[in-house]
């Protein structure tokens, strides 16, 4: 960890009276907690201090503590800058997107966010993850195919000379047909269950556009196509989505070069660090060189990033409770795993 915070107070000396918030954990109750306590004893030693740049480091967590982390932050100061090393993914893709300034290198990697529900191990009395997105896949999959079917047989019919049949009776049999032709795949498919996803899948659709609403300058209908994107556009929860991609939505993600050539390569060295690490390098809260600028005016009030009443208990899972330790963010090779 001491490469890590020695790169980030590298990285703050390059961004003169900016102080370097870094966050490098999985994004749930547990971690935003901690932030908020770190943003609230910023505040009392530097209370004028009006931007942060925030270094960002997460395989993803909890989309309602990703509201929570994003809304703390941008109350309690004016300018928030994300600074993505490395990765970003799942939730910590949903709170960048309430970035002041997301400022990326070439290796940047952010991805979709669609919820993970649990899904039982045959063999095991463990769960597994799968996208909220797999069953209504499965469906649309099986209408499409349908419609393709009819169509197909419909014509090879009706244009055959060995098999006189008038149109009418022809669509009639079809349409008789195919319903028993899917039927065993149809059901497997619980509607209770579709809709529960559904609902699910909702959590992470609201949360983005109100993030994008509050805090970015988008129009309702492109973010409607951001969100959009994130969510049915990825074809895997781990899916690469980089700067090309982003940059595409969104007017204010930038590449750490226009910043400077220095401050790209020491961006990165950060990023190959944690690219490389072995073990999870975990760490919230400010990297320290400089004291911050002094400001005129006033400081905003500080604001929760999370509380415990408004923690519902489907947002956090087993093991995550008010004053637990930090749980363990994944390292790449983990969570490029858990994506598959």
């Amino acid at each position: 960890m001491d490469v890590v915070l020695k790169l980030v107070r590298e990285l703050g000396e390059l961004r003169p009276n900016i102080p370097q918030l870094l966050f490098s954990e999985s994004v749930w109750f547990g971690t935003s907690l901690k932030l908020r306590k770190e943003i609230i004893k910023h505040r009392e030693k530097f209370p004028n201090n009006t931007e942060i740049d925030f270094v960002l480091n997460s395989p993803g967590g909890m989309p309602g503590d990703a509201y929570r982390i994003i809304r703390g932050l941008r109350t309690n100061f004016e300018t928030v800058n994300i600074i993505v090393p490395f990765w970003a993914k799942s939730a910590a893709t949903l709170l960048s997107l309430g970035a002041s300034q997301l400022i990326v290198n070439d290796w940047a990697e952010f991805g979709p966010i669609d919820i993970q529900v649990p899904k039982e191990k045959r063999d095991s009395p463990r769960y597994d993850y799968e996208s909220a997105l797999n069953d209504e896949f499965s469906l649309k999959l099986i209408e499409s195919r349908a419609q393709e079917l009819y169509k197909k047989m419909f014509v090879d019919f009706h244009q055959s000379d060995s098999i006189p049949i008038e149109r009418n009776e022809l669509s009639s049999q079809l349409m008789g047909y195919l319903p028993n032709f899917y039927k065993p795949l149809l059901e497997q498919l619980n509607p209770y269950k579709l809709g529960e996803k559904k609902r699910s899948l909702e959590i992470s659709v609201k949360y983005a556009k109100r993030i994008l609403a509050q805090y970015n300058s988008l129009t309702a209908e492109e973010a409607t196509s951001l969100t959009d994107f994130l969510i049915h556009e990825c074809p895997d929860h781990g899916y690469n989505v980089d700067y090309a991609l982003l940059q595409l939505f969104l007017p204010n993600i930038q590449l750490a070069k226009k910043i400077s050539a220095e401050y790209d390569a020491k961006l990165d060295e950060l990023s190959l660090h944690f690219m490389e690490a072995k073990e999870a390098e975990n760490h919230i809260g400010f990297v320290y060189g400089a004291k911050p600028a002094a400001s005129p005016r006033a400081a905003p009030p500080i604001a929760p990033v999370v509380t415990a009443s408004t923690v519902s208990a489907d947002e956090v899972s087993d093991g995550q409770k008010d004053g637990e330790g930090s749980k363990p963010s994944q390292t790449h090779k983990e969570h490029a795993r858990a994506s598959h």
